[in-house]
């Protein structure tokens, strides 16, 4: 089997930078308020108000959601990469002192 380490550590690179982005998006749209009566005061303005807080809401806990995603697939990956280049590097060991031992 081939892996190719370097292009996990790429892919785990680009997660985490992923999951950052999502990080700050969800910081900075968690940061942001809609004050009671913005659209008017008139019962289609306050229901327009409480459905855009609801989705809101909704893209806030999406955007957190996404950011663990990311974050726990570059951690993943990355110990991926770490574990097939040590096998890889244990494996050379052994068989270059089995070809001194051969030879």
């Amino acid at each position: 089997m081939i892996v190719d380490t370097e292009m996990l550590r790429m892919g785990a690179a680009f997660s985490d930078s992923a999951g950052a982005i999502a990080k700050r998006g969800a910081a900075q749209l968690a940061a942001t308020s809609m004050p009671a009566g913005m659209f008017g005061d008139f019962e289609a303005a306050e229901s327009f108000l409480g459905a855009l807080r609801r989705t809101h809401e909704a893209q806030l806990t999406s955007m957190q959601t996404h950011h663990r995603g990311l974050s726990a697939l570059a951690e993943k990956a990355d110990l991926g990469a770490k574990h097939f280049s040590n096998q890889d590097d244990a494996s050379e060991s052994d068989l270059h002192s089995a070809g001194r031992a051969i030879g």
